[in-house]
């Protein structure tokens, strides 16, 4: 804008000079035609110094016209285009220069107001056109200006935009994850407490008063047992035949407070975890009833290396040191007694889990040898109590 504000000073400046030139022009023809009016009696000699003065001047007002003019054009070319119509400054003097001639021939006087009028008028068309040259050379400054503010404007307006949608992405991205996380999660909780509950839930079974054909012509009686087996899996029950029984095994769930239905559930989801194998045919519960997982003629997964020849036998508790509640351990008393009179074993064929393995279970009648052999004594006591 500085720039522009000098080029319309400079311009404005020269418009003064070449006014001032054009009123001297006219103050020196009126003063040329004043002095050819009175010199009628003057001699050659006068008209030739008024001649070459007056050459002279022209000679300076030339120069100093023509200085304008370039100083005029080097600024701005537009201003120089809309001065085409108007005649030069020199055609001017020439015509100006005639006119005096014509004058001094025939010794007339001549009206310079018509010639001024002209003057004035082409100064003022001139102005004119100048100042219609700056406004329009203004206002394409001005849009300049605006066009070249715009699209900085509209640049910066683009990157607030672009960042707003790169923020908004970047958001909508993270609640995506953190949405599929927290779905994940609760995937993973929803999943544990279904199996918590199928494995802790006690389930409706089947009661039925077992008495088994095969010891029907024994002396002690069946107890009475919840048949409720699994489904044949390779997890808890793999189906296959046990051909004889050797050895009955006594376990403990360690897993205090459960029930012997919540128990029998863990086997039964061991088929969808595949955690490990694991099973038993019979499982005592604290309150003392008896659930029968697997058939006596099928293979279980308790003792590893026992497993083709044997029956066992898994006990509920309550107590922290693992030792069997009185309901538990009447009817394990019972069970074992029916199952060596069925089998025809004595009570050294009646085993712990320790006994093949090392393995701590029952731990209560692993770390209390005394109760573990009181036990087999009250099986004993038992089947001569049935015998009679």
């Amino acid at each position: 804008m500085g720039h522009a504000q000098s080029n319309r000073q400079r311009s404005i400046q020269y418009a003064d000079v070449e006014l001032e030139l054009w009123e001297l022009d006219g103050d020196d023809g009126i003063r040329g035609r004043r002095s050819g009016g009175s010199r009628s009696g003057n001699s050659r000699q006068g008209d030739s110094r008024r001649r070459s003065g007056d050459n002279r001047q022209a000679s300076n007002r030339n120069r100093v016209g023509n200085d304008g003019r370039r100083r005029a054009a080097n600024e701005s070319r537009q201003v120089s285009r809309n001065n085409q119509n108007i005649r030069p400054y020199e055609q001017r003097q020439r015509s100006a220069g005639q006119n005096q001639a014509g004058s001094r021939r025939g010794n007339r006087t001549v009206s310079q107001r018509p010639a001024r009028e002209l003057q004035v008028q082409d100064i003022r068309r001139y102005q004119g056109n100048r100042n219609r040259a700056e406004v329009r050379v203004s206002t394409a400054e001005r849009q300049v200006y605006r066009g070249n503010a715009r699209p900085v404007q509209s640049i910066k307006r683009r990157k607030a935009r672009k960042r707003k949608v790169l923020f908004a992405r970047m958001t909508a991205a993270t609640l995506v994850v953190l949405c599929l996380v927290l779905i994940y999660f609760m995937t993973g909780e929803i999943y544990r407490l279904v199996h918590t509950e199928l494995a802790h839930n006690d389930i409706e079974p089947k009661v039925v008063e077992t008495t088994s054909e095969k010891i029907e012509n024994t002396g002690i009686a069946p107890p009475e047992i919840i048949e409720d087996y699994l489904e044949v899996n390779d997890y808890s029950r793999p189906g296959t035949r046990l051909d004889r029984v050797n050895s009955i095994f006594v376990h403990y769930t360690a897993n205090p407070g459960t029930s012997a239905a919540q128990n029998r559930s863990y086997f039964a989801n061991l088929a969808l975890t595949q955690e490990r194998s694991a099973s038993a045919h019979l499982i005592i519960g604290y309150e003392g009833e008896l659930v029968q997982c697997i058939p006596l003629e099928e293979q279980a997964y308790a003792v590893m290396t026992r497993n083709e020849d044997s029956i066992s036998i898994e006990c509920c508790y309550t107590a922290e040191d693992g030792s069997f509640t009185p309901a538990t351990y009447d009817t394990l008393i019972q069970t074992l007694a029916w199952l060596t009179d069925k089998y025809d074993l004595s009570t050294d064929d009646i085993l712990r889990h320790y006994d093949c393995g090392g393995k701590k279970c029952p731990i209560y009648y692993v770390e209390h040898e005394d109760a573990w052999q009181q036990l087999l004594q009250d099986v004993a006591a038992y089947k001569e109590a049935g015998d009679v």
